[in-house]
C-alpha cells in the first residue's frame, strides 16, 4: 500500500514582503487619484484644439502627407511633431481627435513624473517607510502641474509643447534611473540601457523643441560624467554616450533624411531669428561700419540703404507694436517683417543660402563688436528664470474665447485645392469649430488657492536653490553625510533641464515671451519640490550626526 501524495505546504510570505506590496499599492492608489483629479480638469476644455502663427508650419506636412504628396517641410520646422499629428489625424480622422491624443499623452507625462520622483527617492539611504512617506511628498508637484491651465493650453495647442513634457520626464527619469546603477548601486546593463536611452530622448527632446538645445546638453551631463570612475567596466562606461549617439541619430535624425521633404525655410529660420533679436547691436556694429568705410568704396551707399530700412524697423518694433519687457522692443515684428526680409534679400543676394549667411555674419560681427553689451542682454533676460515670476508656475486662468477667436484669425484655406477630398473635409471641418467655439467659450475657472501658492514659490525659489547648492556642497564636504551626495547631484541634475532651457533661450533669443517661460515653469517646480525635500533631509541628518557626535 502507498502513502497517499502530500502536497507540499507554500511558504507563507515574508511580512516585510506584504508590507512593501501594501506601500506600492498605496502609491499607486494615490497616484491614480492625483490622475483622476487631473482629468477631471481636463475634461472640462473644449475636445477643439487651438492654433497660432506657428501651427501651418507644424500641420501643413501631416496634411500633405496625408494627402499622398509626402511629408512636405514647411516654415523650417522639424518632422518629429508633424509626424505625431499625422498619427493623431490618422487614428481619429478629426482634429478633435488631436486634443484627445495630446491629452492623454498629458496625463502620461503625470505617470513619468512619478516614476522620476520615485527613481529619486530610491537613490536616498533611508528604509521603506521614510521613503512612502518621501514618495507622498511627490504628488503636490506633480498635482499642480497636471492641473495648470498653462499645461492643459499647451495640450491643447498644435504646439509642440503639447507632447514635450511626456519625453522631457521620459528623459529626466533615464537619468534617475542611470545614477541609481551608476554610482550607488553599479549594474552594467541597467546603466547602459538607461544611459543610451537617456541621451537618445535628450535628443528627441531638441528635434522636438529647438530651443531645448542647451537643455539637451546639459540633461545628458549624467552620462558624460558617468565615462569617469572604475565602478563600471570600462567598456560599459565608453559605449554607453557612443550607442546613446548612435541610437538618438537612428531615431530622432535618420528617418526625416529618408520621408521629408525639405522647404529651405530651416536653413534661415535660427539666422533670421538672431539678426531679428539682436537688432540693435546689428544696427550699432553695421554703423560702425559704415562710418570706417572711405566715401569711394561702391559698397557704402548699398549698406547705408539696408542701415536706414533696419533702423526703420527697429523704431516701429519700438513705438508702433507691443514692446518686450527686458529686450526693449518687438522681436516677433522683425522676424515677420516683409520689409526688412527684402531688403536683407536685396542686400545680400536673392538665395536662401545668402540670406542664411549674411544673418550669421552679422550677428556674430554684433556680438564681438560689443561682448560686454551682450553678455548684459543675456545676463538681463536669465533674470527672468533667477526671479521668476508667479505666472511662471501656475496660470491660474485662460480665456478661452480670445484664445479661439486668435486660432480663427490664424486659420485659413491655404493650399486646400492639393489636398485630397476626406482630408479637405477634415480642415474645413476644423474650421467650422472653430468658429463655433469662438462663440461660446469663455473664461475658465480660477484656482485661488493655486494663486497664493504660485506666489510663494516664486519669492523662495532663488533662497531655495541657494539652500540647496549650500547642501549640496556640505554632503560633499562632510564625510557623514557622504551617503546624501548622490540624491544631491540627482536634484541638480533635475535642475539642470529647466535652468538649462532658460539659459539656451537667452543666448539666442528672449524669455521675455511668456511662452518660453511656461514650457519650462513645470519642470522648475518639480525640481524646486526635491530641493526642498533634500534641504530638510540634509538638515535632520545633520542635526542627528551632530547629537551623536556630542553623546560620544
Amino acid at each position: 500500500m502507498t502513502s497517499p501524495d502530500i502536497a507540499p505546504t507554500e511558504k507563507p510570505p515574508e511580512p516585510s514582503r506584504v508590507m512593501a506590496s501594501v506601500l506600492m499599492a498605496i502609491e499607486l492608489l494615490v497616484l491614480c487619484v492625483v490622475l483622476a483629479l487631473a482629468w477631471k480638469a481636463w475634461r472640462v476644455w473644449p475636445r477643439v484644439p487651438l492654433a497660432d502663427p506657428d501651427t501651418w508650419g507644424y500641420l501643413n506636412p501631416a496634411l500633405t502627407w496625408l494627402s499622398g504628396q509626402g511629408f512636405q517641410q514647411t516654415d523650417g520646422r522639424d518632422w518629429l511633431y508633424p509626424t505625431m499629428l499625422a498619427m493623431f489625424l490618422k487614428t481619429t480622422g478629426t482634429f478633435t481627435g488631436i486634443a484627445a491624443w495630446q491629452k492623454f499623452l498629458g496625463l502620461c507625462s503625470g505617470i513619468f513624473m512619478a516614476i522620476t520622483w520615485r527613481c529619486w527617492v530610491s537613490l536616498l539611504p533611508f528604509n521603506r517607510w521614510v521613503r512612502f512617506v518621501l514618495l507622498l511628498l511627490g504628488v503636490w508637484p506633480i498635482y499642480v502641474a497636471l492641473v495648470n491651465q498653462q499645461t492643459i493650453f499647451f495640450a491643447m495647442s498644435l504646439r509642440p509643447e503639447s507632447v514635450l513634457p511626456l519625453f522631457v520626464y521620459a528623459q529626466l527619469a533615464c537619468v534617475m534611473g542611470y545614477c541609481k546603477y551608476r554610482w550607488q548601486t553599479p549594474r552594467s546593463n541597467p546603466a547602459m540601457l538607461l544611459g543610451i536611452a537617456a541621451i537618445a530622448l535628450a535628443y528627441g527632446c531638441l528635434v522636438l523643441k529647438p530651443s531645448w538645445y542647451f537643455a539637451t546638453i546639459t540633461t545628458s551631463l549624467p552620462v558624460a560624467i558617468g565615462f569617469f570612475g572604475r565602478a563600471l567596466p570600462l567598456r560599459v562606461r565608453l559605449w554607453t554616450p557612443i550607442l546613446g549617439v548612435v541610437a538618438a541619430l537612428a531615431i530622432f535624425s535618420l528617418p526625416a533624411r529618408f520621408f521629408v521633404i525639405r522647404d529651405g525655410a530651416s536653413v534661415t529660420l535660427l539666422p533670421d531669428a538672431l539678426l531679428c533679436v539682436h537688432a540693435e547691436f546689428v544696427e550699432h556694429d553695421l554703423n560702425a561700419k559704415l562710418a570706417a568705410m572711405p566715401d569711394s568704396d561702391p559698397g557704402k551707399t548699398r549698406l547705408r540703404d539696408f542701415v536706414g530700412v533696419l533702423d526703420s524697423e527697429i523704431h516701429n518694433a519700438k513705438n508702433q507694436h507691443k514692446v518686450y519687457e527686458k529686450l526693449g522692443f518687438n522681436a516677433d515684428y522683425l522676424m515677420h517683417s516683409d520689409t526688412l526680409s527684402k531688403a536683407i534679400t536685396v542686400y545680400a543676394g536673392d538665395a536662401r543660402g545668402k540670406f542664411r549667411k549674411f544673418c550669421l555674419n552679422e550677428y556674430f560681427s554684433a556680438v564681438l563688436h560689443a561682448p560686454l553689451a551682450y553678455t548684459q542682454k543675456i545676463l538681463r533676460q536669465f533674470m527672468h528664470f533667477v526671479q521668476p515670476e508667479s505666472k511662471t508656475f501656475f496660470d491660474d486662468q485662460v480665456n478661452l474665447s480670445k484664445a479661439y477667436h486668435d486660432t480663427a484669425t490664424v486659420w485659413n484655406g491655404k493650399g486646400l485645392a492639393r489636398l485630397t477630398s476626406d482630408v479637405e473635409e477634415m480642415y474645413v471641418e476644423y474650421g467650422r469649430q472653430i468658429d463655433l467655439q469662438a462663440a461660446q467659450t469663455g473664461l475658465m475657472a480660477k484656482y485661488p488657492l493655486m494663486r497664493k501658492f504660485r506666489d510663494k514659490v516664486a519669492a523662495v525659489a532663488l533662497p531655495l536653490e541657494l539652500l540647496f547648492l549650500g547642501s549640496l556642497i556640505l554632503t560633499v564636504l562632510w564625510s557623514r553625510l557622504h551617503k546624501l551626495r548622490i540624491a544631491g547631484w540627482a536634484v541638480l541634475f533635475l535642475f539642470l533641464a529647466p535652468a538649462g532651457n532658460a539659459f539656451g533661450v537667452c543666448i539666442v533669443h528672449t524669455l521675455d515671451i511668456y511662452r518660453y517661460r511656461a514650457t519650462y515653469g513645470g519642470y522648475l517646480l518639480f525640481s524646486l519640490a526635491a530641493m526642498a525635500v533634500f534641504i530638510g533631509i540634509v538638515v535632520v541628518q545633520a542635526i542627528a550626526s551632530q547629537r551623536v557626535s556630542t553623546a560620544k
